[in-house]
């Protein structure tokens, strides 16, 4: 609970003996997001196929650049070797090729990044 929520709030809720409603567990970061019950398959689904279609590697380096941070080791040299990684692959490079070329890398195109990333 402490890794969750800090020393103090964990101590709150843990002698406390509070129980927690799903919107306090998410605000409290202990669950990554309250959802109501008539929304949970179109988000499990929507995420599962933002999943699917990522290419190789992709969420395996997300998980190795995650976990490093949280292991107390560099994570920065890690994330970084990770990009690297998938990056290498010629369908990562295109992809980041196409979305330079539509210009999601600016300030106009970063206010559209998710438009401009579904169509690559």
């Amino acid at each position: 609970m402490s890794k969750l929520t800090g020393r103090s709030r964990a101590l709150e809720i843990i002698l406390g003996a509070e129980l927690l409603d799903s919107a306090m567990a998410q605000k409290y970061g202990i669950i990554n997001r309250a959802i109501p019950e008539e929304e949970i398959d179109s988000f499990v689904s929507t995420l599962a196929n933002r999943m699917a279609a990522l290419l190789s590697g992709v969420i395996d380096a997300a998980k190795n650049a995650v976990n490093a941070t949280f292991q107390n080791t560099n994570g920065i040299i890690t994330e970084s070797a990770m990009l690297c990684k998938v990056l290498a692959k010629p369908a990562a490079a295109a992809r980041m090729i196409t979305s330079t070329e539509k210009s999601a890398q600016t300030n106009e195109g970063e206010c559209q990044l998710k438009k401009i990333l579904n169509k690559i």
